[in-house]
Formats: structure tokens, sequence, C-alpha cells
């Protein structure tokens, strides 16, 4: 059983690495083009777009730990929180005996309750800043800085500046 499981999701992050190569290369492919439609030759754009993209393998890294956050487990997991919050909705609704819509009642807690924590673990690699902003990452440092520490904006804005 475990063989089986670990061939699934090995897989499955197959899958996920080639899909997540394919959106990335698709974003630098456009960017390039943009270049070369304004003179600029098909070596030099694909240079420039990546340039302008930022830190490529550390951002599919992420992408990639991002989308292979929700395993066999998280899903099992929220099946069962969902079920219990059906069956918990259920007996509240048909019951008129006090005793068994209080069992309704616990059932549906546990369900909500559960898939929200199923809901924050894969959300656990967010931090919320101060100033009400998001980033990614386990170093929170966020994903579309490069090396420098520049944003999208500010990388291209030395970039016209250089020309």
């Amino acid at each position: 059983m475990k063989n089986f499981l670990e061939l699934i999701s090995r897989s499955r992050k197959a899958s996920i690495e080639n899909e997540v190569h394919e959106e990335l290369q698709f974003h630098i492919d456009t960017q390039a083009s943009d270049y070369t439609s304004l003179g600029i030759t098909p070596e030099e754009s694909r240079v420039l777009a990546e340039a302008r993209f930022g830190d490529v393998e550390r951002i599919r890294s992420e992408c990639i730990r991002i989308s292979t956050r929700n395993t066999l487990l998280t899903w099992v997991l929220t099946f069962v929180f969902l079920m219990s919050l059906v069956v918990g909705l259920l007996v509240r609704a048909l019951s008129t005996e006090v005793n068994v819509t209080r069992v309704g009642t616990v059932m549906t807690m546990i369900g909500g309750l559960g898939i929200l924590l199923v809901y924050a673990k894969r959300a656990g690699s967010m931090v919320f800043t101060q100033s009400g902003s998001v980033r990614l990452g386990l170093d929170n440092s966020p994903v579309s800085f490069d090396e420098q520490g520049r944003t999208p904006f500010e990388r291209v804005k030395s970039w016209q500046e250089g020309q």
C-alpha cells in the first residue's frame, strides 16, 4: 500500500512539475515575443525576458512546493470532515429527539472546524504582514522579488532606464 501511494505521489509531482514548467515557459516566451516585436533579436529577447521574470528556478520550485502540498492525506481528511458536516446537518434536520439533535450539532461542528483546519494547513506557507500583503515561502520573501530585492516594477524601470 505504501509503495502504491508513493507511486501516485511521484506521478502526481511529475505532472505538477511539467505543468509549472509549461506555464512559466509560456510567460517567458510571451515576453520574449513582445521584445522581438520591438526589434530585439530572438536570443537577446529571451535573455531579457528571463531577466525581467526574475529567478526562474526559485519561482518554479516555489510553485511546485505550493502545488504538491495537497497530498492524499489532506484530500482524505477533507472528505471525512465534509461527510461529518453533511451527516451532522442531516441528523439535525431529520431528528426530533433532543439528544440526537445534539449529536448532529457536534458532528456539524467537527466537520466545519475540520474543514477549516485542513484549509489552514494548506495555507500554511502564507504569512500575512502588518501592511496586509501576503508573502509566500519559508524565508518570508515574496516570490516575485529577485535576488537583489527588486519588485517586477523596479526591474522593468531599471531596464528602461538602462536603454
